[in-house]
């Protein structure tokens, strides 16, 4: 997912724009993750180095109202 290209399908909303990209930003790379986040899906992936990894597709976010609102 690319904050670039939500932020052309929102641009007609910047308030949309920028809280969809502080949502997404907190979700990938918040140092808390774990206090509000459940994978719940996981695949086996290969690297185009030809590396086995595991990759996240589906998981769960859980907020607090106050960050919600």
């Amino acid at each position: 997912l690319s904050v670039a290209l939500s932020g052309t399908v929102l641009s007609r909303c910047p308030a949309c724009a920028r809280n969809f990209a502080n949502l997404y930003c907190n979700n990938i790379c918040s140092p808390d993750q774990s206090l509000f986040t459940n994978v719940t899906r996981i695949v086996n992936h290969t690297t185009v180095l030809g590396k086995p990894q595991l990759a996240v597709v589906e998981y769960q976010c859980f907020y607090q109202r106050d960050f919600a609102d």
